[in-house]
């Protein structure tokens, strides 16, 4: 199908501006002009590229852990409503045939809605010092062969993999990084193991300050080396997880060095689900405009859509949408290795752009040059 989508002002990320501009798209791709070509009246709209979520354990109801091929297309329908075109689905601690399976059922989905570009290996080989909601019985060492068997299973997906440095054998950081992009998370290292897992090809921190070693004026922890280091950092800007305060730090000292924040939702399966009571893992809870949150008011999880996350980093930061939107577009995609194909709207690239009101609202999503809705 070639289309033009005119009328519309458009994101151009590179100026971090929106520019009244039309967009051609053929076959899903966006191109130059077209001699022929259906036209979409965009007038008075604005275009953007597709969220990117890099962390998400899934939402709607939805567990990525136990979800068929068919649940998991029906999934990635639920993401396309809320503006999340490509993502990686997030594998937590659990036995290794557990996780072979939920990667075998993420490679068999197919959907022309929210594409899943990559699996996200956050779990097992993590610190059970720093477990969060991961099963620590489950928990395992970094093994080299069992991870390149996972990452030459998940091929041709992409692969992140989290880890903590201080668990992994010498060189394992450096042979696995040929293979996957790595993030340190769920770790107890002090800021120096961390700075050495950087060198050694590590990208970024997972869930930055939450399941890590803290910043402290003596002792920078993984926190800090996360704050000082050039690498990405991952943040669940829901302003529960990670203060306000906090927020603004981080984007400050990441916008310092570049454009290395990434906004990530982290979501538990009953993110975008009614207020309500409901159980995960045998734990109650309930869900309301406080989060998600057990009887004692524990945080169970996140609840974020990174449409609201772009919406709280610009309210915590006094910052634009425009610089906000990088944060969950073109920063996310250069983490996980994918820029080349999404996160601006650019000749060349997937055609998945949502379609904003004057309020920056989502009216509409396209995904490969498809109206999803």
């Amino acid at each position: 199908m070639k289309q033009k989508l005119t009328g519309a002002s458009v994101f151009d990320t590179k100026k971090r501006a929106f520019v009244k501009r039309d967009v051609y798209v053929s076959d899903g791709i966006i191109c130059d002009k077209l001699a022929e070509y259906n036209t979409v009246d965009c007038e008075g709209k604005f275009i953007v590229p597709g969220y990117i979520d890099v962390h998400t354990h899934g939402c709607g109801g939805i567990d990525i852990m136990e979800a068929d091929e068919k649940t998991l297309e029906r999934l990635s329908l639920i993401y396309a409503l809320h503006g999340t075109t490509t993502v990686f689905p997030t594998v937590m601690t659990a036995a290794l045939p557990k996780i072979n399976s939920a990667i075998s059922n993420i490679k068999s989905a197919t959907s022309d809605s929210t594409r899943f570009a990559g699996v996200h290996i956050e779990g097992p080989y993590i610190s059970a010092k720093k477990p969060g909601c991961h099963d620590v019985s489950l928990i395992r060492k970094p093994d080299e062969s069992e991870m390149t068997a996972l990452a030459e299973e998940i091929y041709p997906l992409k692969t992140h993999f989290t880890l903590a440095p201080e668990e992994a054998p010498e060189g394992l950081v450096s042979e696995l990084s040929k293979l996957a992009t790595i993030g340190i998370g769920h770790t107890n290292a002090t800021a120096e193991e961390c700075e050495k897992a950087l060198s050694e090809g590590a990208v970024s921190f997972t869930h930055t300050f939450n399941a890590m070693t803290a910043l402290t004026h003596r002792g920078t922890g993984a926190a800090g080396a996360a704050m000082a280091s050039s690498a990405y950092t991952e943040l669940i800007c829901d302003g529960l997880h990670v203060s306000p305060e906090a927020v603004r730090a981080l984007y400050k000292a990441k916008k310092y060095d570049g454009d290395k924040l990434v906004l990530i939702t982290d979501s538990i399966p009953q993110a975008t689900l009614p207020f309500g009571n409901y159980e995960m893992n045998g734990i109650p809870f309930t869900l309301s405009e406080k989060g998600a949150r057990k009887s004692d008011g524990t945080i169970v999880g996140s609840t974020l859509t990174l449409h609201d996350a772009i919406k709280n980093l610009m309210r915590f930061c006094d910052i634009s949408f425009e610089e906000a939107l990088i944060c969950a577009t073109k920063t996310p995609a250069e983490m996980v290795g994918i820029y080349d194909s999404c996160g601006s709207i650019e000749v060349g690239k997937r055609a998945d752009m949502l379609i904003l009101d004057n309020e920056k609202n989502i009216s509409s999503v396209i995904i490969g040059g498809k109206k999803i809705i």
